[in-house]
């Protein structure tokens, strides 16, 4: 589980990098990933598969922690006394086989003590005698919670006036899922026997429904409430190494890590949004386009007039300088605020807007050229076709009229003049003079006018061409302005969801890893190891937060 555990880590890391650099996360978020573990008790040694069970002696000042390691070693090899809340050492009880490895930076070093001994009977065992958790000096405190990731196995020494002492009760809290623990009733020359029982039923409030306490006493010849317990230390650990509790020990301590990653990777992945997240922004923005559009479309139609009256009498590289105008700091302001509120509901619906309202700005400044490029084309081709369609059908009517009916007019005049001079020189009717000019040339004359006249009227003018142009370009523009921001938003959409889809499949393998629960493995570890309920883990997370704040 370990190579897993660490390549878990290493992915979720990558995952929350990326999806930093990409503006979804903030530092607040990789923040909650740095919080998470990734320190295990295997880094102390060179060889981690074989390794000796990791047994920490922590508690408050004066319960005797260094004179329990001291007894335990059969020899004088901690700090005892007046000078140990002071000090920052920390003394490390190896056997001489044990192959350490270079200590990880984050732990003072300087301040390590590392004792070697040949006894067989901690042969599989590596005891650490850690810094007094509620010392006065900040350094202690912060050193103490260093090595706590690398302990498989806690051994929490009190004294009997401090049993109930709260900051070890914090990081009990914080920490109970992580490590097996034994509890040890230190000084307990100067004890009773309901102290005892009082501890173990605070112990089982805590979520210990069998927890193991071991009374001791350091000092020989003293006379004490209940016999000493000093020997089930040794025989407790024995049956932990022949039972292969290292390995289920790391297994729980990589559970523990692992259900704090999994924690931060969902946190983090509400910033992407769901589909129906990002489908209640789509339609928001949908609807605040509508409003936008129409209010551009409005506000910009005087400016439109302006510049179709203008138009008629400029040059066409001046008309080119006016359409560029059209787009003005107002309708600009305007698009602002719609990515505005655009933005606003990308945040109300819970996702970072950061990378959203990028593309949206890449849309929006190109706006203003985009406008201006489509208000050109479209005066280019409303001057080249002006009128509607139905006006340029009617006046190629009319230009065919024009050519037409005069043509009637001419060909009913050559044969009202043929006609009249055969009856004339039959005898039947007089000859025609100038009246018959006179009238013929009336009529095609009139046969002319009529469709030069409807043509005239039917003729657009510039400037309503210009503006009908303007107006349609602008309709356009801003069409495919709006197009290209539902594109924008769409891609955002698509890359939360990519990355989402990334950080669901890194939870499918954590929660593949976790697997089954060491303490059914190795009953033994059941009396070591709290069951938390959520309330509990709940409170632990912020126990953990006041404890890092303190």
């Amino acid at each position: 589980m370990s190579d897993a555990f660490q390549d878990l880590c290493a992915r979720a890391r990558g995952w929350f990098e990326g999806a930093l650099a990409a503006g979804w996360l903030d530092e607040a978020d990789l923040a909650r990933l740095a919080a998470v573990e990734q320190h295990t008790p295997g880094e102390l040694f060179a060889e981690q598969k074989a390794r000796p069970l990791v047994v920490a002696l922590f508690g408050g000042t004066g319960a005797g922690k260094s004179s329990l390691l001291n007894r335990l070693a059969g020899q004088e090899i901690a700090r005892v006394g007046v000078e140990r809340p002071t000090s920052r050492e920390v003394t490390l009880y190896v056997h001489e086989s044990v192959k350490l490895a270079d200590l990880p930076a984050h732990l003072p070093v300087e301040a390590v003590r590392v004792n070697r001994h040949r006894s067989d009977v901690y042969r599989s065992v590596l005891w650490i005698d850690a810094p007094d958790i509620d010392s006065t000096e900040e350094a202690n405190r912060r050193s103490a919670l260093a090595w706590l990731p690398h302990v498989d196995l806690v051994c929490y020494v009190v004294s009997p006036e401090r049993y109930r002492d709260d900051v070890g009760w914090r990081v009990l809290r914080q920490r109970g899922h992580k490590h097996g623990w034994l509890f040890i009733l230190n000084r307990w020359d100067e004890g009773d026997s309901q102290q005892c029982e009082d501890f173990a039923q605070v112990l089982r409030a805590a979520g210990f429904d069998h927890p193991i306490l071991l009374p001791t006493c350091c000092v020989p010849g003293r006379e004490l409430p209940s016999p000493d317990q000093f020997g089930r230390i040794q025989a407790l650990l024995t049956g932990l190494v022949e039972a292969h509790a290292v390995e289920e020990l790391t297994r729980l301590g990589h559970r523990a890590r692992l259900l704090e990653l999994r924690a931060a990777l969902e946190s983090a992945q509400r910033k992407l949004g769901h589909e129906e997240t990002w489908a209640r922004i789509a339609e928001a923005a949908r609807r605040q386009w509508r409003t936008t559009f129409e209010t551009i479309r409005a506000g910009a139609d005087w400016p439109l007039r302006t510049t179709a009256a203008r138009g008629v009498s400029t040059q066409e590289a001046q008309l080119d300088q006016l359409l560029g105008g059209v787009w003005d700091d107002w309708a600009q302001s305007k698009l602002g605020a719609y990515l505005d509120a655009v933005e606003l509901a990308v945040r109300r619906a819970g996702v970072n807007a950061g990378p959203v309202r990028r593309k949206l700005d890449e849309v929006a400044a190109a706006a203003g050229d985009g406008v201006a490029q489509q208000l050109r084309d479209s005066v280019r081709a409303g001057l080249s076709r002006p009128g509607t369609p139905l006006v340029r059908a009617a006046r190629r009517g009319t230009g065919f009229l024009m050519a037409f009916l005069p043509l009637v007019a001419l060909l009913w005049v050559g044969w009202a003049v043929v006609a009249g001079y055969l009856r004339a020189a039959q005898g039947t009717a007089p000859f025609r003079g100038a009246d018959m000019a006179i009238h013929s040339l009336l009529v095609v004359l009139i046969a002319w006018a009529v469709p030069f006249a409807v043509d005239r009227l039917l003729r657009p003018s510039v400037e309503q061409t210009i503006l009908r142009a303007l107006r349609a370009g602008l309709a356009q523009a801003l069409g495919d302005c709006g197009a290209g921001l539902e594109r924008a938003l769409g891609d955002s959409a698509v890359a939360a969801a990519a990355r989402r889809a990334e950080g669901d499949r890194i939870i499918a393998d954590l929660v593949a890893v976790l697997g089954r629960s060491p303490e059914k493995e190795v009953p033994e570890l059941g009396r070591l190891i709290p069951q938390l309920s959520q309330g509990d883990a709940r409170a632990g997370a912020a126990d953990k937060a006041h404890v890092g704040e303190s």
